[in-house]
């Protein structure tokens, strides 16, 4: 009886120790030294550029691994020739929406100091071109090309996914009583294309998908930036090359994204 009475205070009193053990930790560690762990909004799996341990911190810093983070989600704009309007020759590529989606999945990166470091990443990335035309475009053709259809789709969506691998230099503020910094990064991205998609939605043929590269470029780069508080933040993204390959008329047609992004 007495084994067992001890046995039940014993658990409380491990439990006691520990947390007071923890809370000597964390108040015998340096608050300069380390990175609150609040601000980890990300879940990532391989040495961070911060510790949350309580250990030092010495720089330079090499970081990277798995990650899940700078998920960007906003709005696109096409750009015709320098203008947001489209050219005659590009109307059948008018639309009522146009929207960008993407996130990392893998980092690396080296942290020179407390304010500034420099990283490759990869992640995907989906652009959504809402149409307002009644069109199907055509597969395996020479040229971007489409006709028209007899059907008043409910839904006319063309979507490129890519791979994306985007170069960035981030510089943040020391921080706050509340342990938040403000944050910009910027730098160049690329990214290569898996697939090509337009789905349709009709009340007489229901949904339908079609896959090909409809001539999207297999190889998009441009410049990007991000300025944030904490974990959250705002992107612009402008794509230098045309959005389509080997199509004369949809020739200087670029894209341009802006929106917010999670786990900056």
């Amino acid at each position: 009886m007495m084994k067992k009475r001890i046995g039940g205070y014993l658990w409380p009193i491990v439990a006691l120790c520990l947390i007071s053990a923890n809370t000597a930790h964390a108040q015998h560690t340096p608050a300069d030294t380390t990175e609150d762990s609040k601000m980890d909004f990300s879940p990532t799996l391989g040495k961070k550029d911060y510790d949350d341990r309580g250990e030092e911190i010495r720089y330079p810093r090499v970081f990277g691994g798995l990650t899940f983070t700078r998920i960007d989600w906003g709005f696109s704009r096409l750009i015709d020739d320098g203008s947001f309007n489209l050219s005659p020759d590009n109307q059948y590529l008018d639309y009522k929406k146009a929207s960008n989606f993407g996130f990392d999945i893998a980092q690396i990166g080296l942290r020179f100091n407390d304010q500034f470091k420099m990283y490759l990443s990869t992640g995907f990335e989906w652009n959504y071109l809402r149409l307002k035309n009644d069109i199907i475009f055509d597969q395996d053709g020479p040229t971007l090309s489409y006709s028209e259809s007899d059907i008043n789709y409910k839904k006319n969506i063309l979507t490129s996914t890519y791979l994306r691998v985007p170069l960035s230099f981030e510089f943040r503020t020391r921080k706050n009583k509340h342990g938040e910094r403000a944050k910009i990064a910027f730098g160049a991205m690329t990214g290569i294309l898996l697939k090509g998609t337009q789905r349709l939605k009709s009340e007489e043929l229901g949904k339908q998908k079609y896959r090909d590269n409809y001539h999207l470029a297999s190889f998009q780069y441009g410049l990007f930036a991000r300025v944030g508080f904490g974990a959250m933040g705002v992107f612009t993204k402008y794509y230098l090359n045309d959005m389509f390959e080997n199509t004369p008329t949809a020739a200087n047609v670029n894209n341009f994204t802006f929106g917010l992004t999670l786990g900056f």
